[in-house]
């Protein structure tokens, strides 16, 4: 049978070498990460590139409206601030990728770790990792359609202007992705540990009611112990990777999440817009509507199962914690050993509690999002009030 995982994963791979996202190398099969001058070289050529690049567009004037032939000043100034956070965030993620590079690497060897001793992940993270791909691909051939249909009206600085922005959306897509795929393992391997443990309590509680204590008993007590042992420490990688995490995406997580509002918040009101004047006014063709559309939507599903991935693993460590509570519901005193290994799991819990943040300063929950939320359509709403009074 065909590992189309494996092929996915290898293909994504090349894709972030390719675009000069990738600055080290690595060996799935035998979990070898390492650098060289050829990837090294190859990189540091291609961000070389993409920078001067950039500076050489924002240095040309040029038109940075590539879509509405005909808008106001209100228009100009929020695609303005849209393309230029995205090219700030492009350029802080492949700066981030130099300077975090050891630590990159240390991720890395630990995710292939995890997925190589752990076999039962592939069938647990496949339809992630497919759904991921496909909102992936999809947003970035229909932006680049959108590209290819407004370059006949375009001079060179404007093309080069349109390729600089592809780039760096491939770049931002492709690093969201890498975030997501190590929070989608990290999903994964709590939902294992969550059935352990789930048995460990489920036979504990059991033997809990037993009067006698013979030799089985003692022996299935150490054995049940040995398992919270691995459990507890299985736990541990889990918050130590979700820490590299942090300090490696970091920087770039907090540009993306500030691109990721603002590009929300301007395509709400882009969105209005269209709705105001009809394409015809802002003189866009039907097809560019349509394609525009799509790509909206695409965008907006993208932003949901990535904040729903990292919710997910919130919620399945809230449920590892409230498999533990059960541990108060035991009939008598089991073994020694075995209520230590209970209370060093809990304690272990209690010292290191398990927390999601944007470089220390935003914490990822619910009520965060909800406050995200809410903030995007006053901000939405009051672009579109200063519209309707002034244009």
């Amino acid at each position: 049978m065909v590992d189309w995982v494996g092929l996915l994963l290898r293909a994504v791979h090349i894709y972030c070498y390719l675009i000069g996202l990738s600055n080290f190398e690595y060996d799935c099969r035998t979990g070898r990460v390492f650098t060289s001058w050829r990837c090294t070289i190859y990189a540091l050529m291609v961000n070389t590139l993409i920078s001067i690049t950039i500076v050489y567009y924002f240095t040309v004037h040029s038109n940075t409206n590539i879509i509405f032939q005909s808008a106001n000043k209100l228009h100009e100034y929020v695609i303005i601030i849209m393309s230029g956070l995205k090219i700030a965030a492009g350029l802080i993620t492949l700066l981030n990728r130099w300077l975090q590079r050891d630590q990159m690497m240390r991720l890395v060897k630990d995710v292939i770790r995890l997925y190589m001793i752990n076999p039962q992940l592939k069938n647990l993270i496949r339809w992630g990792i497919l759904q991921k791909a496909f909102f992936s691909f999809a947003m970035d051939f229909f932006k680049v359609a959108l590209s290819v249909g407004a370059l006949d009206r375009q001079g060179t600085a404007e093309i080069m202007g349109l390729v600089v922005k592809l780039c760096v959306s491939f770049i931002m897509n492709l690093a969201i992705s890498q975030h997501f795929l190590v929070m989608l393992l990290i999903r994964a391997q709590y939902r294992i540990i969550n059935g352990k443990l789930r048995k460990v309590i489920e036979e504990s509680r059991r033997l809990s009611f037993l009067q006698q204590r013979n030799g089985a008993f003692m022996t299935r007590c150490c054995y049940l112990s040995d398992q919270l042992e691995d459990i507890g420490e299985v736990q541990s990688k889990i918050q130590s990777m979700v820490r590299q995490l942090e300090e490696v995406f970091g920087m770039q997580g907090l540009a993306a999440y500030s691109g990721y509002y603002i590009s929300v918040v301007g395509t709400s009101y882009m969105s209005y817009s269209v709705y105001k004047y009809g394409h015809h006014n802002l003189k866009i063709s039907v097809q560019t509507s349509i394609i525009s559309c799509i790509w909206i939507t695409l965008f907006y599903l993208d932003a949901v199962i990535n904040c729903n991935n990292m919710l997910y693993v919130l919620e399945h460590h809230k449920d590892f914690l409230g498999l533990l509570e059960e541990r108060t519901v035991f009939a008598s005193t089991l073994d020694v050993r075995l209520e230590e290994s209970f209370e060093s799991l809990q304690l272990q819990i209690v010292r290191n509690p398990l927390k999601i943040n944007v470089m220390g300063m935003f914490p990822i929950t619910r009520g965060t999002i909800a406050a995200m939320l809410g903030s995007i359509i006053l901000n939405s709403i009051f672009l579109i009030q200063f519209d309707m009074e002034y244009f």
